[in-house]
């Protein structure tokens, strides 16, 4: 029986190049804000949290920026139902691992990704998903440690493009303040898939940023930015623990501020 998510309904909606312009407004009064240039984020004002919040994140961004943003949250999908499984939680990890391919995201990344000449992650993906409905731990770890190669992979036609690598993990920052918005409420935990989607963007982001503070043209940029996101650590504590942290979703919204001021340096 598949577990319904606790928050505010929620859906990818994650889609890619020119569906991305087509996507509807989230609320009546947009900001834009820029990013590499003739790449523009626009922020609704009261934009959903969650997972729709994620699709108005990459809705203005342009598109190599997008697609390098939307492989990472829906990377981050699946290192959060590992995390999920691990404690347990394994028809949780199972739900949250189904989304992307239930909404109708992977069909719309598969096409994006073979059209730039990389590999369609869809047999790593169920592969990943066909250990999950096991009960093997080492086996899921296994999966997904060939499934973040397969990104991996997807990702390298971008590998040249330095300011819109760094842009992209500005939305993936914004996307981890989104989801841990929507994932908490009242001082408590609403929804678990959202609170460790969030965990696993962040986490996502300093390997991306790691690999950019050994590259030129962001040398400087990337190791300031990996220290602003230390902060990201208060609002989420041990993210194996039991009893799962809550705190302020303003930490997240301050470092992703941070990032993305960091980011326009890069040239």
């Amino acid at each position: 029986m598949k577990t319904p998510r606790l928050a505010s309904p929620r859906r990818l909606g994650l889609t890619l190049s020119v569906t991305l312009a087509a996507m509807p407004a989230l609320a009546e009064t947009p900001r834009p804000v820029t990013l590499s240039p003739g790449a523009t984020l626009w922020l609704a004002a009261g934009t959903e949290g969650g997972e729709a919040g994620e699709a108005g994140l990459t809705a203005g961004a342009a598109d190599d920026t997008a697609y390098l943003a939307e492989l990472s949250i829906v990377e981050g999908h699946y290192h959060a139902a590992r995390d999920l499984f691990a404690k347990g939680q394994k028809d949780l990890a199972r739900d949250l691992a189904g989304h992307p391919e239930e909404e109708g995201t992977l069909k719309g990344l598969a096409a994006e990704v073979t059209a730039r000449g990389a590999a369609d992650p869809s047999p790593a993906i169920a592969a990943f998903r066909k250990a999950l409905a096991g009960e093997d731990a080492a086996a899921v770890d296994t999966a997904l440690a060939e499934l973040a190669k397969a990104f991996a992979a997807d990702a390298a036609p971008e590998a040249a493009e330095t300011r819109k690598r760094f842009d992209a993990v500005v939305l993936l920052v914004k996307a981890a303040a989104e989801e841990y918005e929507g994932a908490t409420e009242g001082g408590k935990i609403s929804d678990a898939m959202g609170w460790h989607e969030a965990y696993s963007f962040v986490s996502l982001a300093k390997g991306l940023l790691e690999g950019l503070a050994a590259e030129t043209l962001s040398a400087k940029a990337a190791p300031r930015a990996l220290e602003a996101l230390k902060a990201a650590d208060e609002a989420f504590g041990d993210p194996t623990a039991a009893e799962l942290k809550v705190a302020d979703p303003g930490i997240l919204l301050g470092v992703a501020a941070k990032v993305e001021l960091i980011a326009s340096s890069v040239r």
